[in-house]
């Protein structure tokens, strides 16, 4: 089963993506000359097609990822199992029942 991972992505204002070597401050103000500087952050799944809504901090997409990938999770345990798992359910072949 692949793992979920979820990344977080920094944004321009323009929608372009701020690359990870551009400094900042704090406050998301560029310190590397020719960068517009992070405007929003997106989370994104590496499992699925999801993507957060934007955020203008890292530690909400963050949360945000999270979340999505416990709600992933608990939905994948609650599906049926397959494989050997259900033969074994089918034909009854454990010797304590």
């Amino acid at each position: 089963m692949p793992r979920h991972s979820i990344t977080v992505t920094a944004y321009h204002a323009d929608n372009t993506v701020c690359p990870s070597e551009h400094l900042h401050t704090r406050s998301g103000k560029p310190l590397t000359e020719g960068c517009a500087g992070r405007d929003h952050f997106m989370a994104s799944c590496n499992f699925s097609t999801w993507t957060s809504s934007r955020s203008s901090t890292k530690n909400y997409s963050t949360a945000q990822g999270r979340r999505h990938r416990t709600e992933q999770q608990h939905a994948e345990s609650a599906a049926p199992p397959k494989g050997p798992a259900v033969l074994r359910q089918l034909l009854r072949l454990d010797a304590d029942d």
